[in-house]
């Protein structure tokens, strides 16, 4: 859509070298619809016939009228084929310190393919006084050199937002969480020509596309408030539409700004005669070279679920005049432009994965390059376990290939039981997604039975590292094997870094005494002591605190952190040998065998943090874990090793039946 429409209040001629400059001021009045006074001026600087064929030209220093932060630039000019057109501006406060050198480019939205007249989207500076361009023009290889006819520059103040008389509060945000016209500074006026006739009236289409832009501007500005109106005015003034022609922008801190006045399902102007029936999104900024933030793109994520809740991420289909348009798309999914940038447009697939809950889905021209990647090393551990006791996994894997390698469910952590597969949890295969596998020998069923996705998505030539674990019950020994699984597609390592693995018999029975030395021998129930457990167990209370000992030590990996430790089992403790703690007091720590014992009834009254709790005579509350302490727990608490052998509270006191003797 374009519309031409310019209101100028005064225009000066100059003559320059052999050819004219036009300056002239642009100011708005109100327009007699109650809108109130509008915030933004002009100052619009032309050139035209002062242009060589070849080599560069540097502009006169010009100087306006009033501050102005925003800078726009258009330009006519015939280009044969391979010759070339580089522009720049700066902008200076006082004329002497200036801004580095801002090159420009097209802007896709602008102007059809072809013409005549191109526009450099806005570019946003700190409050100055003085402008310049400069061009640089090239002949192509055949000698044809550009013509260059004409250069525009207007220099645009959008710093304050337009104050509106009827609004005595900012209105609120719209679905609570996007930012209106009116909060971010629209000046309405600007819709509005000489007669208070609206120059682009609403229209309607059902919504079927969603389709994202990068603003071309400049990335992390400090204002982007400022960034929004500079591109209304742009839009609604320079470019003559009457109006913004996003539906909505998205800033880098993640905020949502409403675009085009009219509300769900009015027709913007993004994409030519794709604006009818689709939902146009910018990201402020240039995502050529870098790619937009995290926040930009959650706030993308739930914009399309809040307004575009209907359309089926995965989906494709005939719109306007084109077979199989993605029903999320970029805007050079329908039109010969470069927008929205070649890493905001690879991110596309990722956004529509979120959206449906799987995996990146590529569709039509965004499928990846070939992929490949390397796994380097693969270590299973404790090699010796019991019944019901973790196996864990660690594996290394490498992007080797120029693309970037996608995962799916289920994240790294997660727990196997014995006889279980990536089917079980409902992990089933995603086309192109990489996974870690494990097999055993043996197996007679589904290969790499255990699989574990990447921790995200990783760049060429980056490694990352997968951790898993398996809870085996089978007294035997295994031999166990590490895979890398592109689903669907490819192995690039099947059964590799064998290693084996013995499930023994729990040791719970007694032993002989040890006949090495560092150990102390418990007669009572015929276990082995290493020395460093005994001298913790002597000093903190011995039998009457922690019991006899029930099993032989030996490595596990804990419930609680997943790592490996010599590990044995007491009456009443788990201890743990912590060798990066060695010769302080915390060498040997105790298992949070509450906390595991539980885990399953955090969902209990008594478990519930408490929102409010205070400390008073006799109770102690722990913010920690939200419970109290007291009474004789209490008292015990701080007579026999507090928090370093007791741990916080993670429940009230409560009634229950003891499992050891049956009485409540």
């Amino acid at each position: 859509m374009w519309h031409v429409h310019e209101r100028l209040s005064r225009r000066r001629m100059i003559q320059v070298a052999s050819g004219l400059l036009l300056a002239s001021v642009v100011d708005f009045r109100p327009t007699g619809v109650g809108l109130g006074a509008a915030a933004m001026t002009r100052m619009r600087f032309v050139e035209r016939g002062v242009f060589p064929r070849q080599g560069r030209y540097q502009s006169a220093v010009f100087r306006a009228d009033q501050p102005f932060n925003s800078l726009e630039l258009s330009w006519e000019a015939d280009l044969p084929p391979g010759s070339g057109l580089r522009l720049a501006l700066r902008a200076s406060a006082d004329g002497a310190v200036w801004t580095e050198w801002i090159e420009v480019h097209p802007d896709g939205h602008a102007a059809a393919p072809g013409a005549p007249r191109q526009f450099a989207a806005p570019v946003l500076v700190a409050p100055s006084g003085y402008a310049q361009y400069r061009v640089d023009l090239s002949a192509s290889d055949r000698g044809q050199a550009p013509d260059l006819g004409e250069v525009a520059l207007s220099c645009v103040d959008t710093s304050q937002p337009a104050q509106f008389l009827s609004m005595a509060s900012p209105p609120p945000p719209i679905d609570g969480w996007i930012i209106p016209r009116a909060t971010w500074g629209a000046d309405e006026s600007l819709r509005f020509d000489a007669h208070g006739d609206e120059i682009w009236p609403e229209a309607y289409r059902p919504l079927q596309k969603v389709i994202i832009h990068h603003t071309a501007t400049q990335n992390q500005e400090d204002d982007p408030a400022a960034t929004v109106r500079a591109i209304y005015y742009y839009h609604a003034v320079t470019l003559g539409w009457g109006d913004i022609g996003y539906n909505f922008l998205v800033d880098w801190h993640g905020n949502v700004y409403e675009g085009r006045f009219g509300g769900p399902n009015v027709v913007g102007g993004h994409a030519l005669q794709y604006n009818y029936g689709s939902l146009g999104v910018a990201l402020i900024g240039t995502y050529d070279d870098v790619d937009a933030q995290p926040a930009s793109y959650d706030a993308l994520l739930r914009l399309i679920r809040d307004r575009a809740g209907n359309l089926d991420p995965a989906g494709v289909s005939y719109f306007i005049d084109t077979d199989n348009v993605p029903n999320i798309c970029g805007h050079r999914d329908v039109l010969q432009t470069d927008c929205p940038g070649e890493l905001a447009y690879a991110h596309i697939p990722t956004v529509r994965g979120l959206l449906k809950g799987t995996g990146p889905i590529f569709l039509g021209a965004e499928l990846p390059p070939p992929s490949s990647a390397a796994l380097t090393s693969a270590r299973f551990a404790p090699a010796t376990v019991y019944p019901g006791c973790l196996l864990r996994v660690d594996a290394e894997v490498r992007n080797t290939g120029t693309a970037t390698i996608y995962t799916q469910a289920p994240p790294p952590g997660t727990i196997y039981a014995e006889g279980q597969d990536f089917n079980t949890p409902a992990y089933a295969k995603v086309t192109g997604m990489y996974r870690l596998g494990v097999d055993f020998a043996g197996n007679a069923g589904l290969p790499n039975p255990f699989r574990w996705g990447l921790p995200g998505p990783l760049a060429p030539g980056e490694s990352a590292t997968v951790t898993g674990f398996m809870r085996l019950r089978s007294v035997r020994d295994w031999t166990f094997s590490a895979s890398l699984v592109e689903e669907y597609m490819q192995y690039f390592a099947q059964n590799a870094f064998p290693q084996p693995v013995s499930v023994l018999p729990p040791p719970v029975g007694a032993t002989p005494q040890a006949t090495e030395p560092g150990f102390v021998y418990e007669p009572a129930t015929g276990h082995n002591v290493p020395r460093v457990f005994h001298d913790y167990w002597a000093a903190n209370g011995g039998l009457e605190r922690f019991g006899y000992p029930l099993t032989e030590p030996y490595e596990e990996v804990s419930e609680t952190d997943q790592q490996i430790y010599l590990t044995q089992y007491f009456e009443r403790a788990r201890f743990e040998h912590h060798p990066e703690n060695a010769g302080t007091p915390y060498e040997v720590l105790l298992g949070l065998l509450g906390r595991e014992r539980t885990a399953q009834r955090v969902g209990e009254a008594p478990f519930t943090p408490l929102a409010h709790g205070v400390s008073s005579p006799g109770v102690d509350f722990y913010p920690e874990t939200g419970h109290t302490l007291a009474h004789g727990f209490r008292a015990y608490w701080q007579q026999h090793g507090g928090l370093a052998v007791f741990g916080y509270p993670i429940s009230e006191e409560f009634q229950e039946v003891s499992q050891t003797d049956g009485q409540e």
